[in-house]
């Protein structure tokens, strides 16, 4: 019977295949060809066609997940009649015809052809072929013959400007910047020209524009890549190429109006100034009349203040410039000061401009920083509706901000929230209700005793001191938790897509002032000795990140990674060991009457997106965590250890109900012992945008979680190599997503297919697909990964 079901589902599924794909020919006149596919084929593996078809002037019609011509399908839906308002809506958002262009198709073979040759395949031959056999339908071909390629044999650098011979090759370029794991050396001191590599053009104007980069990082403030270019011989030996570097000479016109040429000359930073109130939506608003209320000197910057006085503390902003009056002009500087000031809450606008002007043979910039000030309080409500594993309630908050308390640009925060759900899933229904209120100033810059100056500008830090309370009023129990942070944000100035955050110290304390006497006695003693008893927990940790996506640079492949530490408790247990602190009966140390937890934590997550094309990308993720509990804990707090299923994690389970190992699930399971101390991640997506903001989305998602001891309450939930790889959960599911740039909604259905927590033949879920037993659905804002 389940084979049968099975059957079923697949004849259908192939039945509406076949019936759409029977459709995409129904406005395609007589004579007139669907431009059905697109085919590429070349003789050497290393001419991708992937890599070429970007270059076609016409492409058939979009399929979801590569399969089917979903919008195509949706325009054919649509009657002859377009004034009706149907047929107008179906159109809109489906996608007419891609007819078959040979103009177009002639130009797409020589944009392939210009491609090659700038490869350096410069014989590179194409042979174009359309296939007219299927009724109305057109298979375009171009078959590749890219023959032997061009490549540069000598690749000659030097010019005859001999200060800038001298940046382009210095000694020791790397002597400045280290390389380790997470740190190289900057772009312009890595060539991209090696010898017997192909003669790319491509390459050669990446490696203008890095010589750029290094010499207006050194003093070349009115150089640009168009100074530079190339003498390419291969008259001399066959298909090789040999290329000489060349620096066009600056072209003057003198006062008596003749061209002259000269060398490119070094700018100094003469000085700079802040101007703190200009209005850059007022076409007047200039340096030159900018009315001056007040002015400052810090270490050689001068700061003027306009109508809205001495708003900003003077040290504040010529921290936050990195432009020194004396130096060479440097463009990494510039970018180091747009980033610093753009972290200062109080301004909303900030510019630089320089002017320019010649002072006893050297050449001069006077800096401007022009910067407007931020609405300097906002208050903000927030109302949302709530779905947790099925409980529907609401929330809604009040924030409010300060953007410059001290005057020093300090982000000054107070929050305060309430949310209530009807708890339908739980042993004993009823009412939850959940109060909080949460404080927090952040700081631009490090806040740390004996701190040098230049400590401070090279880490270019941000400090966050935050404070919150939170009370819960479950029908079992009430919970508080009082918690504290003292945390550091910073970017690396080298490598500026890796993003750290260091927890000085993080505090959380946990008191019950009310717990059920029934719910108690049926917890296991340990679990109501470590989960609901008062708790205090202290820790410090580091994060790091990377991400390199970035949207002006569209790259076709992205990844992250995320590396997490904590460490709990073991300062307080070396403390609580030297100083010959008392046990309890249970023989752990407390501090202030309590005992306080002492634990290691790691985590490291990453995900990498595979853009295919305009309109379908792959992303897939793998995360890693454990969590171990040392000296003074024998049981992991439950607020802290892992738990799975729910939107980001395996979607084929409701949240907080998976796991831990193959642990059964029967009537008396609670979500409070579906935790563990291991996790195991794995996802991978196919997404595919289908018209206007909607994307939809195919994915499987693997993992679980297990305890790292066995504990009676949680049988068969412990970690074992040779077991858990038959304990990994897998899931499938589609989702619908609505993308509006800025933030991400998606509708996530998840179908078991492989459920450890089953027995024998019922574990494959996946032969007898039901919505009953084996399906979940989340709602969720973003991206799972």
């Amino acid at each position: 019977m389940k084979r049968f079901v099975f059957k079923k589902y697949v004849c259908v599924c192939c039945f509406a295949t076949c019936f759409l794909s029977c459709r995409t020919t129904k406005y395609v006149g007589d004579g007139q060809y669907l431009l059905d596919k697109i085919k590429i084929y070349t003789d050497n593996p290393e001419v991708k066609p992937s890599e070429m078809k970007p270059y076609l002037q016409q492409h058939p019609n979009y399929k979801i997940f590569g399969v089917l011509k979903w919008p195509l399908y949706l325009y054919n839906w649509s009657g002859d009649d377009e004034g009706k308002w149907l047929n107008k809506q179906l159109r809109r958002i489906g996608e007419p015809p891609v007819l078959l262009d040979l103009d177009m198709a002639e130009q797409s073979k020589v944009q392939l052809s210009h491609y090659l040759s700038n490869r350096g395949y410069i014989n590179a031959e194409i042979d174009m072929s359309i296939d007219t056999t299927k009724r109305r339908k057109a298979v375009l071909e171009y078959a590749v013959t890219a023959n032997e390629p061009y490549r540069i044999c000598d690749y000659h650098s030097a010019v005859d400007d001999a200060n800038i011979d001298g940046i382009i090759h210095p000694t020791l370029p790397r002597r400045q910047f280290p390389q380790s794991l997470f740190r190289s050396a900057p772009k312009e001191y890595s060539t991209f020209i090696r010898d017997n590599m192909l003669f790319d053009r491509n390459l050669l104007e990446k490696e203008r524009q890095r010589l750029t980069t290094l010499l207006r990082n050194n003093g070349y403030y009115a150089f640009n890549r168009d100074y530079i270019g190339y003498l390419a011989d291969s008259s001399f030996r066959n298909k090789c190429v040999d290329v000489d570097l060349y620096i066009k000479p600056l072209a003057l016109v003198t006062d008596e109006g003749e061209a002259r040429e000269v060398s490119h000359h070094q700018y100094y930073i003469n000085s700079v100034k802040i101007l703190t109130d200009y209005d850059p939506l007022d076409p007047g608003s200039t340096d030159d009349n900018y009315l001056i209320t007040d002015s400052a000197t810090s270490r050689g910057i001068k700061i003027y203040y306009g109508s809205g006085g001495r708003s900003i503390r003077p040290s504040v902003l010529q921290q936050s410039c990195y432009i020194t009056p004396g130096r060479l002009y440097n463009e990494r500087s510039i970018e180091h000061t747009y980033t610093s000031f753009s972290s200062l809450k109080s301004l909303r606008y900030m510019s630089i401009k320089f002017d320019e002007f010649e002072l006893a043979d050297t050449f001069r910039l006077d800096c401007t920083i022009l910067t407007a000030q931020a609405k300097k309080q906002g208050v903000r409500f927030d109302v949302e509706g709530t779905n947790s594993a099925g409980d529907l309630g609401f929330a809604s908050s009040m924030t409010y901000q300060h953007r410059n308390l001290f005057k020093g640009s300090e982000l000054f925060s107070a929050k305060v929230h309430g949310g209530y759900e009807y708890l339908s899933s739980t042993q004993e229904r009823g009412n939850y209700w959940e109060y909080a209120g949460e404080t927090s100033i952040h700081f631009p810059r490090f806040m740390f005793p004996f701190i040098s100056y230049d400590f401070r500008r090279k880490m270019r830090a941000t400090t966050e001191f935050k404070m919150s309370y939170d009370q819960q009023r479950r029908p079992e129990y009430h919970r508080s938790i009082v918690s504290g942070g003292w945390i550091f944000h910073w970017q690396d100035r080298i490598n500026t897509l890796a993003r750290h955050t260091f927890k000085l110290l993080d505090i959380n304390y946990v008191f019950l002032p009310y717990i059920d006497r029934s719910f108690k006695d049926k917890l296991p003693e340990t679990t109501a000795l470590y989960n609901y008893s008062d708790q205090f927990v202290v820790s410090m940790g580091y994060i790091y990140s990377f991400n390199n996506y970035d949207p002006l640079e569209r790259r076709h492949n992205t990844y992250s990674l995320r590396v997490a530490v904590e460490s709990a408790g073991n300062v307080m247990y070396a403390m609580s060991n030297l100083f010959g602190a008392k046990k309890d009966d249970e023989g752990r140390y407390k501090l202030f009457g309590i005992n306080y937890s002492e634990f290691l934590k790691g985590d490291v997550d990453f995900a990498r997106s595979l853009k295919i094309d305009e309109r379908n990308s792959v992303a897939f993720h793998l995360g890693l965590g454990a969590i171990y509990p040392v000296g003074n804990t024998k049981e992991i707090p439950f607020d802290r250890r892992y738990y799975a299923g729910g939107a980001n994690s395996n979607r084929g389970w409701s949240v907080r109900s998976l796991g831990p190992g193959n642990m059964r699930l029967t009537d008396s399971t609670s979500f409070i012992n579906q935790v563990g101390d291991i996790r195991i991640d794995a996802n991978i997506e196919y997404r595919s945008k289908l018209f206007w903001k909607f994307e939809l989305a195919l994915y499987v998602d693997a993992g679980n979680i297990w305890t790292i001891h066995k504990y009676d309450y949680q049988p068969d939930g412990s970690f074992d190599f040779n077991r858990f790889y038959r304990e990994i959960a897998v899931s499938y599911g589609l989702g619908l997503r609505l993308d509006f740039d800025y933030f991400l909604v998606r509708l996530d259905s998840g179908l078991k297919a492989y459920n450890p927590q089953a027995s024998g033949a019922e574990r494959w879920a996946i032969a007898n697909p039901n919505f009953r037993d084996n399906f979940a659905w989340h709602f969720a804002v973003g991206y799972p990964f």
